[in-house]
Parts: C-alpha cells; structure tokens; sequence
C-alpha cells in the first residue's frame, strides 16, 4: 500500500514536472517584428519595411497593435492578402487588428508599409500596445523595433558655368596706297595716271579750272582776231601794188 502511494506521487511530480517545463519553454510567447531592423537610408529616400509576428511554437489567432514613426514619414500601409483586417491602418490613423484564419502556428506576414525618410540623423520604426491573441488568451506582447540611420544627401559641388569669352579681333585698317609715288587714294575718287598728272599739276584744283579755260578761250579768240588782222593788211597791200 504504501508503495503505491509512493507511485501516485512521483507520478504527480512527473506529470506537474513536465507541465511546467511546458510552460518554460512557451514562456517567451509569440512577438511581432519589423523588417529590416537596421539600414541606412538618405534623407528624403523611400523605402519598405514589413511588420509580422513570430508564433514561436504558439497558435496564433489575432494581433492588435499600433504602428510608431520616429523621424519617418508614412507614405502608405498595405495588409497582407492572407489575413483579415477587423480594424485596417492607415498612415493616418495606423492602428490594427488583424486575424489570422483558421489560427497558425507559422511566422507571418501581416503588414507592408513605404516610408519616406526625414532628416539626417536616427529614425525608427515600431509598433506599440501589442497583444498576440491564441485560441482565447494572449500568448505575446513582445515586439522588435526598427531602428534605420538617415544621411544627408550629397551635394555636388557646383562648378561655375563654362562661359565661351568673346575675343573682339581689332582690324587694322590699312591706307591704299597708290602704285605712283605713295600718294594715299582717296575711296572714291579715280587713281591719277601719268596723263592726267601734267594737266592737274597745271590747272590745280578743280575750283581754277574755270578761270583756265576762260583764258584759253581769250587767247584763242585774241590769236583769231590778230589772224584776221594780218591777212586783212597782206590783202590790201597785194591789191596797192
């Protein structure tokens, strides 16, 4: 009798033993996550990051939380195709409760988000007030944070603008010179010649050509009357004899 007492409690002590190492090893839960959870972006870039859970052994119904942008601007949430959303995000309002049909005990992805980098300097990602519902009871609240490094963006060094120099070229402008003893031809005007030179020497300028040729008509009208004069004398000579 009393060994099977002794039995009884051991068996007991087996059986609480072995619930409890249960327990122990399901006492880290299920956790959400988000991916990826460090990168380094520039500022003003876009990029993605998803958010799921890892049942970690758990059978997974239904998560709830909401999602934190630190230095991050939201630029659109997008749910998985697989799930149903009871309470959908938005960038405006990013809060969700999601279930999982027919419960899983497999990691999924429950969310897409695209994001737009701030400024330069740390930035995150992350979700808040997480409950990760089993088959009636919470089997995680944990969750991971995404933490990402903005840079500056690079500013090309502006070169100054390659201005074409306009080189004024001087013309020299040169006199033509006349073939006759470097006397300058005036544009314009004819080229003396040795004929004409005699005659300009004689008469001068322009302005004296007149009064020379008032003369020469005097000379000739004068040799013309004396003519006349001397033949009228000779006639009436030869007619006394």
């Amino acid at each position: 009798m009393k060994n099977i007492k002794t039995k009884i409690i051991l068996s007991a002590i087996i059986f609480l033993s072995a619930i409890s190492f249960v327990g122990i090893a399901n006492a880290t839960g299920a956790s959400l996550y988000v991916s990826p959870a460090s990168i380094t972006k520039t500022a003003g870039d876009t990029f993605t990051v998803s958010v799921g859970f890892s049942a970690s052994g758990n059978k997974v119904c239904a998560v709830e939380g909401t999602l934190v942008f630190n230095n991050l601007s939201c630029q659109s949430i997008t749910v998985a195709s697989d799930v149903m959303a009871q309470s959908s995000p938005t960038c405006s309002n990013p809060h969700f409760l999601i279930g999982i049909p027919n419960c899983t005990t497999l990691d999924k992805t429950l969310l897409t988000v695209s994001i737009g980098a701030g400024s330069a300097g740390p930035s995150s990602t992350s979700v808040t007030g997480v409950d990760i519902i089993g088959e009636g009871a919470s089997v995680g609240s944990a969750s991971t944070v995404g933490n990402y490094t903005i840079t500056a963006p690079v500013v090309a060094e502006q070169k100054e603008p390659v201005t074409q120099k306009v080189v004024t070229q001087k013309v020299e402008q040169k006199e033509e010179v006349a073939p006759n003893n470097g006397q300058v031809v005036a544009q314009g005007q004819e080229e003396s010649t040795p004929d004409n030179l005699g005659l300009a020497s004689l008469m001068g300028t322009t302005k004296n050509t007149n009064i020379w040729l008032l003369l020469l008509v005097a000379i000739i009208i004068g040799l013309g009357y004396g003519a006349f004069y001397f033949f009228k004398r000779f006639k009436i000579n030869i007619t006394k004899r």
